[in-house]
């Protein structure tokens, strides 16, 4: 079977990048073939259907484990059924979860869970290090913030295309340029999560309902108390697609905690009120332009008592492997150490990994 499949790679590879070289020497070939297979340089906004397929084809053809058949990869590239008229970004989410797929099995590839960035330029309103014993007015106004945030399946097929995995997100918040408290980084929160995923084929009307995802997560800190923040929250989220919006809404529970009789004790609940600011929810709405993508965040408690969140992001290409990140937050949590404190941030850096 690995031997049919590998020879099967390598006839698909060989037809590709030949019908490339055929193009690229302006051979008299058919020119409807020659616009089936795209260039390196070729953006997918501007590839048809039929190069959008052939280009997933042979990037999987290239990356994929020994152990895919070529069945999978065609039911990856197509969504299981065959090529249909679609707009151009009506495959992005679905190609990532493809490429994905190509390299789960690889021991040298750890896949991208949420977005990875590094923004050297980072400025917030309200400084503060919500510490009794520092002073607030030695930090800057401008920093780094960087994200790094990986997954690894632990175990594929479940049930039923059900997929358990394991994630872990870090951001990070650096004085880098405040050299005169020796550029301390002022923040780090930790997001370790075990979840499981199903990839689903529901149409509600114009929604198209494309994953499925229940798990749990904890949030913290690694600080102690006094300034000691942390959180465990069971989630489900939903993601779905209309029209060009990507959607994604994700409710979660906050797992309760003992309440403390001291505030100095390090057993108990470190931030009983942290719902009050951080919400119930999390809402994003993403809407990719070529390579080019703009989300937007929304958090909020639905309480009588408003408080929330709102975050915009907007991506932009400035190489074949980097984009460039502009990122907009308002409102309560963009860190835990300060996740009752309204701030502002404007920050600017670049995208190692995008969402879609």
């Amino acid at each position: 079977m690995r031997k049919a499949f590998a020879s099967s790679f390598l006839l698909l590879s060989s037809t590709l990048y030949a019908a490339n070289d055929v193009q690229a020497e302006g051979s008299t070939a058919d020119p409807d073939l020659q616009a089936e297979v795209p260039s390196e340089s070729t953006p997918p906004s501007q590839m048809s259907e039929q190069q959008q397929l052939n280009d997933c084809l042979l990037r999987s053809a290239q990356t994929a484990d020994n152990a895919v058949t070529l069945k999978e990869v065609r039911n990856w590239c197509t969504n299981g059924d065959e090529v249909k008229k679609r707009s151009v970004h009506e495959d992005a989410l679905r190609a990532r979860l493809a490429l994905e797929n190509t390299t789960q099995g690889n021991p040298f590839v750890i896949t991208p869970h949420r977005r990875n960035y590094l923004m050297p330029y980072s400025y917030w309103s309200n400084r503060q290090w919500n510490d009794p014993d520092k002073d607030d007015s030695a930090l800057d106004h401008t920093e780094v913030k960087f994200q790094l945030s990986l997954k690894a399946p632990i175990k594929e097929n479940l049930v039923d295309d059900v997929t358990l995995w394991m994630a872990f997100t870090g951001t990070f918040f650096w004085q880098a340029y405040n050299k005169e408290e020796s550029a301390p980084f002022r923040e780090a929160n930790y997001e370790p999560e075990i979840f499981i995923t199903k990839p689903v084929n529901w149409q509600f009307g114009p929604v198209d309902s494309e994953l499925l995802a229940l798990g749990i997560v904890h949030e913290s800190n690694g600080q102690d108390v006094p300034v000691s923040r942390s959180w465990n929250r069971i989630f489900i989220n939903y993601v779905a697609k209309t029209g060009d919006y990507y959607w994604s809404l994700k409710p979660w529970y906050r797992l309760p905690e003992d309440k403390k009789d001291d505030p100095t004790d390090p057993r108990g609940d470190d931030n009983p009120d942290i719902e009050k600011y951080m919400g119930n929810f999390e809402l994003e709405v993403a809407r990719p332009f070529g390579n080019h993508v703009v989300e937007i965040m929304v958090r909020n408690n639905l309480r009588s008592d408003n408080k929330g969140a709102g975050r915009l992001n907007y991506s932009f290409p400035l190489s074949k492997r980097f984009k460039g990140l502009v990122q907009v937050f308002s409102g309560y949590g963009d860190s835990l150490i300060n996740y009752d404190n309204y701030e502002n941030r404007f920050s600017v850096g670049i995208l190692l990994t995008d969402s879609l």
